[in-house]
C-alpha cells in the first residue's frame, strides 16, 4: 500500500472553564487518511493499523470546555491514483474560557506529505494553524488567548497507480460524495465533470453531475501523449 498519514495525531488541551474553578485536561486522538491499496482506495480519517476510534464532538464538548467549531473530511486531500488515497480531516478548536489555555500537539506529516506508489500522487500534507496562520514548530506547549482558535488539518494518504487509469465513473462518484472537487477531477485525473443543475441550489443531487465523455477522452489522450 502507499504511504498513509502515519502516526496518530495526539493533542493535549488544558484550561479553566469560564464558569468553574477547576482546570480540565483533555487528550484528543485524531487520524488522517490511509494509503491506497493495489485494489482499493485508502481509508479516510482512520487509524491504521491501531483501530483507534474518533471521539464525537458532543463528547469533547461535554467532558471539557473545548468547542469543535469545525470537523469534516478534507476534499482533494487523498493522493490521486488508479486507487485514491484516504482523506484527512479539518478540525478547528476553541475554548469557553476567560483565561489563557494551552495545547501540546504531537503532529507529523506537516513538511513531508505521504508518498504515492507506482505512479500514484502524494496525499496533502498536514497543517497546524493558529487563527489561520501556519505555525512552523507545533511540537511545543503553546499558550493561547481565550479568543484564539486552533486548526488541526490532518494529511491524506498517498495514491496507488496512475491516476489516468482510474475509472471515470469512480471519479464521478467521488465528486458527488464531495471527496474530490470537480476541479480536482480534471486536474488530477483528466476527467471533466459538468454540473447541470441550478447554480443556486444548496443541495446538489447526484443526477445533476455528468461526465463530459468527449472532453475527458481528449484530455486523457493529450496527457498520455506527453508521457
Amino acid at each position: 500500500m502507499a504511504a498513509g498519514s502515519d502516526p496518530i495525531w495526539i493533542s493535549v488541551w488544558r484550561g479553566r472553564p469560564a464558569d468553574q474553578e477547576s482546570l480540565f485536561t483533555f487528550s484528543l486522538f485524531q487520524c488522517g487518511g490511509g494509503g491506497a491499496r493495489a485494489r482499493k482506495d485508502g481509508l479516510s480519517a482512520t487509524g491504521f493499523p491501531s483501530g483507534v476510534a474518533g471521539v464525537p464532538a458532543e463528547a469533547v464538548e461535554t467532558l471539557s470546555s473545548l468547542i469543535q467549531h469545525r470537523r469534516e473530511l478534507r476534499p482533494d486531500s487523498g493522493g490521486p491514483g488508479c486507487y485514491r488515497g484516504g482523506l484527512g480531516q479539518y478540525t478547528e478548536m476553541g475554548c469557553r474560557t476567560e483565561e489563557a489555555w494551552t495545547v501540546s500537539a504531537m503532529v507529523d506529516r506537516i513538511n513531508h506529505p505521504p508518498e504515492g506508489m507506482l505512479g500514484g500522487g502524494p496525499g496533502v500534507r498536514g497543517e497546524f494553524l493558529l487563527d489561520g496562520q501556519e505555525r512552523g514548530q507545533p511540537k511545543a506547549l503553546l499558550t493561547l488567548r481565550p479568543d484564539q482558535r486552533v486548526q488541526l488539518n490532518l494529511p491524506g494518504g498517498g495514491g496507488f497507480g496512475d491516476p489516468l487509469d482510474r475509472d471515470p465513473a469512480m471519479v464521478l462518484a467521488d465528486v458527488v460524495e464531495g471527496y474530490i472537487s470537480a476541479a480536482g477531477a480534471e486536474r488530477d485525473y483528466g476527467v471533466v465533470i459538468r454540473y447541470t443543475g441550478p447554480a443556486e441550489r444548496m443541495v446538489r443531487l447526484p443526477e445533476d453531475y455528468r461526465i463530459d465523455e468527449n472532453a475527458t477522452e481528449a484530455l486523457r489522450s493529450e496527457r498520455r501523449g506527453h508521457l
